[in-house]
């Protein structure tokens, strides 16, 4: 490899005091100069699709369930127990390894070093030089400026204050760089090149690109949280530099939760940017908030998760990660529908690590909403047998355990679930990074901070909404300050569930451990109804109880096709209610004898007397009666409720949340004691 520093590629990873690797792996070292790689557009899309690439194997999957986020709220959380995956999710950061995430790090800090690179190239060609205008170079570059901007965002939003700006340079002295320097850096660095790149739509530029149409959203998502609550250090002294801040709650010596005195800067730059994305259509094109459906289940808000299903962009989508059958993808595998392992369908071996709090599940949507059963799920798919399965209360992965799912990303749904692919992390299914209903409600948020146009938030609210439940009878009603922002928070809840936002939504709120809190007194109260009368029932009429009743029928006799079902609003037709579920008849040879695959559940929201007449009917009619809420209260799974839910807010109500991952060892050990991990993480 050459030596010239022009040809040296070094981030702050473990490679930072080695060269990296040359811009594509290639027979002859002097191919990957900057006169080759930018000799075409070609070939410069080349090197910056290795970027896409990376991203897409060694940070958005890997195993890293989107680095924690969905498996930490209030909503949702990690049934393994006892385990290490979730300690962070936890707020437990004395009890993760100082090397957990360090393959998200260095690959972050990898693309960011090389998408610099490539930008820099561009620059040096000359072609920036024109009229100003667009052109295939200028999306290139702002292509390759994005990229390092989103990557600087995920290292900052994930790890905090990191060092950062070192890239593409030899260097053997640094230093941490404050988070706000870095998002001010991003922000900036967006706003010089989005007038000069593609929208979606324009040329060749799909979702599966950095487009125009995504940076504004990305400006707006940045500079929302730089001027939203988030837990800074305070063991560093003049880390922030002249930023001041009002803080909330105790400091513990290490950090408090803090907002920036002049957050409203950064709100009205949201609101400029997500109001772009959201509204106008020189720079969203083609995408919009999806509200029709054609199919005669007429449900807009699955039709979101049908492209995605069915292995293609959906036209509410901003930005995703691309995918194909036979690549790594961790949907649904880590975040999907659950399934069993077992070889008769390797596809449906889904672990399936996102659950739904049971609270939440029973008290978090009102009825007539769309979104439920699109979002939870309370059965998965049995691969041995090739049977719609009911997944327990309590610990457990997979369909032998851990209670309902999310159920936007299922195997079994989709055009054709017999795409081809290679096992059970290879399904194809994109990486949804950002769509339009989550930007309209960032939009939403920052209209309500600002407090300048609540009617405009509410209207946002409302068409979400209206989505949702498939009329206008459920607006909300005119709001303003922290009641309009409780009822965004709460929409969000209920559009993004398992998407990785909830969490976040919960930090730039300032009421983390308000809202920690109240879940886990949720719980208590639900497990002593359980233990005391057999059921509970919650402030939304739905009843959970010990005991439900279930038993395997066919929805379609003597039909070949699939029975997966779809949208039911009969909550008598116990094999269709609650809908979205089911299982796709594979044709495997185990399944060959199997007819009755559907299986019909009563008892999952009102409560039946055990010893009662209905249930002794319901025996007789082939039901079996199975555990499901007594579960909750028994073995092990009293303590995994109470350890998985949040527990790290225990005896910090008046503390920071401490959500950040740790700095891998090597940049500690590197930076001659200039950096170190904060936030009670280790560094060792």
């Amino acid at each position: 490899m050459k030596k010239s520093p022009i040809y040296i590629c070094f981030a702050l990873t473990l490679a930072m005091f080695t060269q990296c690797k040359n811009y594509l792996d290639v027979n002859n070292p002097g191919e990957s100069d900057d006169a080759f790689v930018t000799s075409s557009p070609e070939e410069t899309y080349k090197t910056l699709s290795w970027c896409y690439g990376e991203y897409r194997t060694n940070v958005a999957a890997g195993g890293n369930y989107n680095f924690q986020d969905p498996l930490g709220s209030d909503a949702e959380y990690m049934s393994e127990f006892p385990t290490a995956n979730n300690v962070i999710a936890r707020l437990q950061p004395e009890a993760t390894a100082i090397g957990s995430l360090a393959t998200q790090y260095n690959s972050l800090n990898i693309i960011l070093a090389r998408a610099a690179r490539i930008a820099d190239a561009i620059e040096k060609k000359g072609v920036l030089e024109r009229a100003e205008g667009t052109d295939v170079w200028t999306q290139l570059y702002g292509e390759a400026k994005a990229m390092r901007a989103l990557c600087g965002w995920e290292l900052v939003r994930h790890f905090g204050d990191v060092p950062f700006g070192y890239e593409n340079q030899y260097v053997q002295d640094y230093e941490l760089t404050s988070r706000f320097e870095i998002m001010d850096q991003l922000i900036a660095d967006l706003q010089a090149v989005e007038a000069r790149m593609y929208r979606i739509g324009q040329g060749n530029i799909t979702t599966e690109r950095l487009s125009r149409s995504y940076v504004h959203a990305l400006i707006g998502e940045i500079a929302l949280h730089a001027g939203s609550w988030q837990t800074i250090r305070t063991d560093i002294g003049g880390l922030y530099g002249d930023v001041q801040f009002e803080t909330k709650g105790t400091d513990d010596g290490l950090c408090k939760y803090a907002r920036r005195t002049d957050y409203l800067d950064y709100i009205r730059i949201a609101e400029q940017y997500l109001g772009n994305a959201v509204n106008d259509a020189e720079i969203r094109g083609p995408v919009n908030l999806i509200t029709t459906d054609s199919r005669a289940v007429n449900n807009p808000f699955q039709a979101v998760w049908q492209h995605i299903n069915s292995r293609r962009s959906s036209p509410e989508s901003l930005f995703e990660i691309a995918c194909a059958p036979g690549q790594s993808s961790e949907h649904p595998y880590s975040q999907g529908r659950p399934g069993s392992n077992n070889g008769a369908v390797a596809v449906l071996n889904t672990f399936a690590a996102i659950r739904i709090i049971p609270a939440f599940f029973y008290n978090g949507y009102e009825d007539g909403d769309k979104r439920r059963d699109v979002s939870m799920v309370v059965t998965g798919s049995d691969a041995a047998t090739g049977r719609e399965a009911l997944m327990p209360l309590g610990a457990g992965t997979r369909i032998g355990g851990g209670g309902p799912a999310i159920n936007k990303w299922d195997q079994n749904r989709g055009d054709n679930p017999l795409i081809p692919n290679n096992g059970n992390r290879a399904s194809g299914m994109n990486y949804t990074i950002m769509r339009m209903a989550d930007a309209m409600l960032l939009l939403a948020e920052a209209k309500a901070v600002l407090g300048t146009d609540n009617a405009g938030a509410v209207n946002l609210v409302n068409q979400i909404r209206a989505r949702a439940f498939g009329d206008n009878t459920h607006n909300i009603s005119a709001l303003s300050g922290e009641a309009l922002l409780d009822a965004i928070y709460a929409e969000r809840k209920l559009e993004l569930l398992g998407e990785g936002d909830i969490r976040w939504d919960m930090i730039r709120s300032g009421k983390f451990n308000e809202r920690a809190i109240a879940v886990r007194q949720q719980m208590e109260n639900m497990m002593a109804g359980l233990a005391t009368n057999g059921y509970y029932t919650f402030p939304s009429g739905r009843t959970i109880s010990n005991y439900i009743w279930t038993k395997h029928v066919q929805v379609n006799p003597g039909s070949t096709a699939a029975v997966v079902t779809q949208e039911s609003t009969d909550p008598n037709n116990p094999a269709l209610y609650p809908g979205w579920r089911g299982i796709y008849n594979w044709n495997a040879a185990a399944h060959a004898a199997v007819s009755a695959k559907n299986l019909a559940i009563k008892g999952l929201y009102t409560y039946i007397d055990p010893d009662g007449a209905e249930a002794a009917a319901l025996v007789a009619d082939g039901y079996t009666r199975v555990n499901w809420g007594i579960a909750i209260n028994s073995g092990t799974n009293p303590a995994m409720y109470r350890a998985a839910i949040l527990d790290g807010v225990v005896g910090r109500e008046t503390n920071a949340p401490r959500y950040y991952h740790p700095m891998p060892l090597t940049v500690i050990d590197q930076s001659k004691g200039k950096v170190t991990n904060g936030y009670g993480l280790p560094n060792r």
